[in-house]
């Protein structure tokens, strides 16, 4: 979520610049305002070849700006609409009805699960939906000692039954990356 977030930021803030530069090389080629108009004589020179066109030059060049300029609003527009979240999982359809679950939920369900086993602290988890199913990732923090190839196989087998029997969406792929907590660094759990 968080890099969403900061490549909308990113988005947003290019636009604003090229929206910025659209509307200034505008401003200049008609001649509403001078070359010297950007802080720092910051593409000075651009500027005074933008001021110094004549004709057909200054039409394609007011044209490009506007283009650009419009693109750009268009741009801040998408970009400043809210997040849309997955669409839900379509678990029946039938002439009675559709039946679906949302995305959260199911990740709520897998952490849960896995978070039942022994020596499971906690869980996060990603659910992706493809053709054939559910792709879901999983990380996990595990009590220091405990059997990764054990624990890992017991993730991956729960969690596979337990979201197809409650939702009844297949499972095609269960990805675990287990990590170890590190505040039990001096205990060793061994079984």
């Amino acid at each position: 979520m968080f890099v969403s977030i900061f490549n909308r930021v990113v988005v947003l803030i290019a636009a604003l610049v090229i929206l910025a530069g659209a509307v200034i090389t505008t401003l200049v080629a008609v001649g509403i305002s001078a070359p010297d108009v950007v802080p720092y004589g910051w593409f000075q020179t651009q500027l005074q070849r933008v001021a110094a066109a004549t004709g057909a030059g200054v039409v394609g060049i007011i044209a490009v700006s506007i283009v650009i300029a419009l693109g750009m609003i268009a741009v801040l527009l998408l970009e400043s609409m809210p997040l849309r979240g997955p669409s839900p999982l379509l678990i029946s359809s039938t002439e009675v009805g559709v039946t679906t679950i949302d995305v959260d939920s199911v990740r709520t369900l897998v952490e849960n699960a896995g978070a039942t086993i022994h020596g499971v602290h906690d869980v996060d988890s990603t659910v992706k939906k493809c053709v054939e199913g559910l792709l879901i990732s999983c990380r996990a923090l595990v009590a220091l000692g405990i059997n990764v190839p054990e624990v890992g196989a017991e993730l991956q087998s729960k969690i596979k039954e337990i979201v197809e029997k409650l939702t009844g969406l297949p499972v095609v792929r269960v990805d675990i990356k287990i990590r170890y907590r590190s505040k039990e660094a001096r205990r060793l759990t061994v079984h």
